[in-house]
């Protein structure tokens, strides 16, 4: 019984016919990690690229105005939703502020509009560290002139493993001056 026992167990040791079944059984998940992985990355650097033109788009259509309406503004930030495609608009907020700089240096907002509602004011320039008073550049800060202000800010969701590490908010902004005219007054803004 004992030799027939050790026969097999050589026999068995010595088989390399199933190795290349072992190898791959052991290689395959993380090959299927790195490739998930890497779409990942790819989709998520996409929608970040997505935010960043569509803060751009914002600003830029903004400020080829000389004057605007709040319906003006609205269809603006409406329009982010086009740009942002294929991403869900749903998970998008924007905002486009005109930010006068005082003869001092000093901003202050003339009118903002945004899809949420969340408004940016003056108070808030002063109280707030993430506003306009600490993020206006010192080279933008001329004085007496006007900046338009867009910020964009989506809520992504990684298309797998989405509810496993929740969503990721990624925010741009840029500062644009108005092309066409000193300021861009906003009638009902």
């Amino acid at each position: 019984m004992i030799p027939a026992l050790l026969h097999f167990w050589h026999r068995l040791r010595d088989d390399r016919r199933g190795l290349g079944a072992v190898e791959f059984a052991i290689i395959a998940p993380f090959l299927l990690l790195l490739y998930l992985g890497g779409y990942q990355l790819m989709d998520a650097t996409s929608a970040y690229r997505k935010v960043t033109t569509t803060t751009r788009t914002l600003a830029d259509v903004t400020t080829q105005f000389t004057a605007v309406q709040a319906s003006d503004v609205d269809s603006i930030l409406g329009a982010a939703g086009a740009v942002m495609t294929p991403y869900s608009a749903s998970n998008t907020t924007t905002r486009v502020s005109e930010i006068a700089i005082s003869a001092t240096g000093m901003p202050s907002v003339v009118w903002s509009r945004a899809s949420s509602g969340n408004l940016l004011k003056t108070s808030d320039l002063l109280a707030n560290p993430t506003t306009p008073n600490n993020v206006v550049p010192a080279k933008l800060r001329i004085a007496s002139t006007n900046l338009i202000f867009a910020e964009v800010s989506y809520s992504y969701v990684p298309p797998a493993g989405g509810q496993l590490i929740g969503p990721i908010t990624f925010r741009d902004q840029i500062f644009m001056n108005p092309r066409r005219s000193v300021d861009i007054p906003c009638t009902g803004c």
